[in-house]
Parts: C-alpha cells; sequence; structure tokens
C-alpha cells in the first residue's frame, strides 16, 4: 500500500506541475506588436494599438482611417491639371491619361466658379480639387476607369472612396483618409463610379490589404 501511495503522490504531483506550465504560457505576456508605418511615413504601431483599432484593409488613427489605394501599373510621369468655369448649367472635367471624368450636374453650383482637377503623379490613383472646403448642392459624379490599374477581376467589388484633406496624408501605397464613399463598379466596362458632395482630394480605395500590394 505504501508503495502505490508513494506512485500516487507522485503522479498528482506531476500534474499539478504540468498544469501550472500550461498556465504560465497562457498568461505570459504577448509578444510587441509591429510597428505600423503611416502615409508620412512615421512609425505609429504604439499609436495603432492604444487610439487605433484594423479591420480589413483600413486602420482607424484618430478619426483617419489609413486605407489601401488603388494603384496604376503605368505611374504618371509628373501632375496633370485641367481647369474649367463651371457654373449653374453644369460641366465635365476630364484627364483621359489618368482615365477619370468629372460631371458637374445641372444646379450643383449656384453660380460660375473656376473648378480645377489634379491627377496625382505616381501610382496612387488620387486627385486634388480645387476650390478647397467648396461644398455642392447636388453631387458631382466621379467616374474612374480600371484599365490600367492594379484590380483584379473580383477586386474592384471592394472598391471605395476616400476623402483626404491635405496631400501630405498620401503615402506611396496608402492614404490617410476621414471618409470613405461607397460607389458602383461595373465588372462589364471596368469603371468605377462614385459621388463626391465636397473638395478637396480624392484617392480610390480598394478591399486589399498593404500585405497584398
Amino acid at each position: 500500500m505504501s508503495l502505490k501511495f508513494r506512485r500516487f503522490g507522485a503522479l498528482a504531483l506531476g500534474l499539478i506541475f504540468a498544469a501550472g506550465c500550461a498556465q504560465d504560457r497562457a498568461t505570459a505576456p504577448a509578444p510587441a506588436a509591429a510597428t505600423t508605418v503611416s502615409a508620412t511615413g512615421t512609425g505609429s504601431g504604439d499609436l495603432l494599438g492604444t487610439l487605433g483599432s484594423t479591420v480589413g484593409n483600413v486602420t482607424s488613427v484618430l478619426g483617419l482611417t489609413k486605407a489601401t489605394g488603388l494603384q496604376r501599373t503605368t505611374p504618371l510621369a509628373e501632375d496633370i491639371t485641367v481647369v474649367k468655369s463651371i457654373g449653374v448649367q453644369g460641366g465635365i472635367l476630364s484627364i483621359p491619361e489618368a482615365g477619370v471624368t468629372v460631371i458637374v450636374p445641372y444646379g450643383a453650383l449656384d453660380r460660375t466658379v473656376e473648378i480645377t482637377m489634379t491627377a496625382r503623379k505616381g501610382s496612387l490613383v488620387a486627385y486634388d480639387f480645387a476650390p478647397h472646403g467648396i461644398t455642392f448642392a447636388r453631387p458631382l459624379v466621379f467616374n474612374q476607369q480600371l484599365g490600367g490599374t492594379n484590380t483584379g477581376l473580383l477586386g474592384p467589388l471592394g472598391l471605395k472612396l476616400g476623402y483626404y484633406a491635405d496631400p501630405s496624408l498620401l503615402g506611396g501605397t496608402t492614404a490617410l483618409v476621414s471618409e470613405l464613399v461607397g460607389g458602383v463598379t461595373s465588372v462589364l466596362t471596368r469603371t468605377f463610379t462614385a459621388p463626391i458632395k465636397h473638395f478637396s482630394g480624392y484617392v480610390v480605395t480598394c478591399g486589399r490589404g498593404d500585405s497584398a500590394q
């Protein structure tokens, strides 16, 4: 009996020790989060860990959203700007080299305004608009051709239009935006269309995460 008792005691001690190791592994400190580089190139891993959250391909930071931008397969060598005076009757701005057209509908403006649209150089599908801060009584219609971009057959289904207040919020492949506007993607015509209610800048964002770029 004493031999059996000693064996039982040894077995019980072993189980208690094993349980203690499992608990240590479960409560061990988690590895430090990887630093995330923001659109301006600043390390923001600590900031995201305390003030932000990540869902899919976007990360919220202090009211801004870091989104992955649609890319041109052939980057624009330089900025391309068009300027047009548009009044109550409406009008159209277009930059064929960038595959973009913006329609100003009738009644969007109550007076004649000089509208400026600039396709930004590089691979990011982004545009600056002026006058800054102007709003419209009726939304403008933004239309982007998807040919010559990195969208696949299914990729375009997640496209959105992201609003940025200043070009400094743009990175090489990402942008910090304060609004994400849904639109309509046509797989047949390979176009993305979305409304614009105010200026300054807009970038086309896609449904893929940073790791897919």
